[in-house]
């Protein structure tokens, strides 16, 4: 369920965007206030000038244009309801026109009122309801028996794995509880384009963690491992209204032996679409990895440069292997 904070900011957000977008504006200015304004002033000029005729006679200009135009291009036949709302701001500004005073001063402030409200009203309904998209996979289900007999008599165990959009950059870190003491054990793995089958598609493949010896956390760390899998059990979905196409993965996993259950959470992209409570969970994941420099010296640039030549390599392998035959 959305929050209404969220939801009123959202609201907000995509209401000031659409209200200054030019291309709005123009059609604004085009079917609502040219057709308003174009018979607001010669109907209030019909009533407070001797020339009732004359200015009658130029306030129909804009309606028989139309018509003749709507005629010609047969819009009229096929479309007759948008034909029919497109007259709504003109009738107003008629029945504006013919009322307006020049000696009442609310007159005047209604004029250039009534556009711009007019204008929210439109925008408004464009916006209404925002539209929301859930944010995060959440998994949870009991654990297999399979998973319980490598348990090593923890109380649980922690994965999660940070990774850029197209696998070249990927660190995983293990946490595990037992007897009150918390352990972990973190990898690292560069350049999956490494393992692209023969058809050319890439195969993600996680760094290999399970050689790696655990080792002791510390004090201040092991609170916040146990900070962490709370936030873990504890969260929920999370709405946002923004698409990210690239961006980087972030996915968690929680097993608990003592519950006999797992949980696992796709938290990608939680910092581009402020999601906090995923965000959360993310500063307590990287308090606890190791830097990344403790596994390579390389920078992110080098490394997706060389992933970028090893995929290139092994694209003209499959070309080639594919010609020869």
């Amino acid at each position: 369920m959305v929050e209404t904070s969220q939801f009123l900011y959202q609201l907000w957000r995509d209401f000031s965007y659409w209200f200054c977008r030019i291309d709005k504006l123009a059609d604004f200015a085009i079917y609502i206030f040219l057709p308003f304004f174009w018979a607001f002033v010669f109907f209030s000029l019909r009533k407070n000038s001797p020339r009732k005729k004359l200015w009658l006679a130029v306030a129909l200009i804009y309606p028989v244009v139309l018509l003749v135009g709507f005629t010609i291009s047969q819009a009229i036949f096929t479309n007759p309801l948008h034909c029919i709302l497109i007259f709504i701001p003109y009738f107003v500004g008629v029945a504006l026109g013919s009322l307006f005073s020049v000696s009442k001063n609310l007159h005047w402030i209604l004029v250039p009122i009534l556009p711009l409200l007019t204008y929210s009203a439109v925008i408004f309904w464009d916006v209404y309801p925002p539209v929301f998209y859930p944010f995060a996979e959440i998994v949870d289900e009991p654990m297999q028996d399979v998973e319980l007999k490598i348990a090593q008599n923890a109380d649980y165990e922690i994965e999660m794995i940070l990774e850029d959009a197209w696998w070249n950059d990927t660190r995983i870190i293990a946490v595990r509880e037992r007897n009150d003491s918390v352990f972990y054990r973190a990898a690292y793995r560069m350049c999956s384009a490494e393992n692209i089958d023969d058809e050319g598609y890439k195969h993600r493949i996680k760094p290999n963690i399970d050689s790696v010896q655990w080792t002791l956390l510390s004090p201040e760390k092991s609170l916040i491992a146990k900070s962490l899998k709370n936030s873990i059990e504890k969260y929920k979905q999370e709405y946002h209204s923004d698409l990210v196409w690239d961006g980087y993965s972030v996915d968690v996993s929680l097993k608990d032996y003592k519950r006999k259950t797992s949980r696992r959470l796709d938290l990608s992209n939680a910092s581009i679409l402020g999601m906090q409570g995923a965000m959360a969970i993310e500063k307590m994941m990287l308090d606890l990895m190791p830097p990344r420099e403790t596994f390579t010296t390389l920078s992110y640039d080098k490394v997706s440069k060389k992933c970028a030549e090893i995929e290139n390599a092994r694209i003209q392998q499959i070309e080639a292997s594919r010609n020869s035959k």
